[in-house]
């Protein structure tokens, strides 16, 4: 068995930091009576539990001294590994939390980037998005436009083509009317179906003097032409002559045509062979006829001469 000091040499080593203050309290206390115990038994009384020398001269304690010491040194040991072993759960504990921290810390910044990574995709599909409603407006702007274009082109384009085909409608019906007024002839006879019934120069009952005219018989309503161009200067009652119309020719001749049933023509130029009234029996009459007086000089009746002539003079044949 160890001897005393050296137990308490091994006490003395025990790292007491790691001990309870109640157990060192308990060490002490075992210590102060181990004391007195040893000094009780000083007087070289040996009792049981005293301490006995051996031959080498060392003191040992008594066996129930050191069954105590050897106790409160376990339970001092055994407080020391409790409280290792606790504290030792404590700091795993608190490496598990910093674990969990850190890991909660990382996924939170993971979360953080999924959800920065979702926003920054959802804001660049966005701008994809507005970025294609921009691009197809622009493209139906630009087809309207293209569209509005070809149709004003196309609208253009038929009007020119329509104002050529006026254009050349009106030159062919100019053409056409040259070529007819060229082919028409300059001058005609005033009625189409006739007989000549008086002659200019006569004389008798039914003139109050010579008759100073040329007289075209037939039907009443027969139509009368005018025998040139020229404007009509008279139309209206002249007394014997009934419903007259005179005519100014370009070159200053008068002709007159007298007893109409009716007028086509009042005013305004006319041209050779166009309408001017109706064969009739209106004024000095003994039936239905045109009276024709040429008058070159635009004069009176002493102004007139001899229609029969002056028409085949014109290349007629009255």
């Amino acid at each position: 068995m160890d001897s005393f000091p050296r137990r308490l040499r091994a006490l003395w080593g025990i790292r007491w930091r790691n001990i309870p203050l109640t157990a060192v309290a308990g060490i002490v206390a075992l210590g102060l009576v181990g004391g007195a115990l040893a000094l009780a038994f000083g007087s070289g009384s040996q009792p049981e539990n005293a301490a006995l020398t051996t031959a080498s001269g060392e003191h040992k304690p008594a066996s129930g001294a050191v069954e105590r010491i050897d106790a409160a040194a376990a339970i001092a040991k055994e407080s020391a590994e409790k409280k290792a072993a606790k504290e030792k759960a404590a700091a795993e504990q608190a490496e598990r939390a910093r674990v969990a921290k850190q890991r909660a810390a990382r996924s939170e910044q993971r979360r953080a980037a999924l959800e920065q990574a979702a926003a920054e995709k959802k804001a660049a599909e966005k701008k994809a998005a507005a970025r294609k409603a921009a691009e197809r407006k622009r493209a139906a702007e630009k087809a309207a436009a293209e569209k509005a274009a070809e149709k004003k082109a196309a609208e253009k384009k038929a009007a020119e083509k329509k104002a050529a085909a006026e254009k050349a409608a009106a030159e062919k019906a100019a053409a056409e009317k040259a070529a007819a007024a060229k082919r028409a002839p300059q001058w005609v006879l005033p009625l189409t179906s006739y007989e000549l019934t008086g002659r200019f120069g006569q004389s008798g009952n039914n003139w109050a003097s010579s008759h100073h005219g040329l007289d075209f018989a037939a039907d009443t309503g027969t139509p009368i032409h005018a025998v040139g161009k020229g404007e009509i200067i008279s139309a209206g009652w002249q007394n014997a002559y009934g419903n007259a119309i005179e005519i100014r020719h370009p070159d200053g001749t008068v002709t007159l045509y007298g007893h109409m049933s009716r007028f086509a023509r009042t005013s305004g130029s006319v041209s050779a062979g166009d309408v001017i009234g109706y064969v009739g029996a209106t004024g000095n009459v003994t039936g239905p006829h045109c009276h024709l007086e040429v008058r070159p000089h635009g004069g009176g009746l002493d102004d007139a001469i001899d229609p029969f002539v002056w028409l085949k003079n014109k290349g007629l044949n009255p």
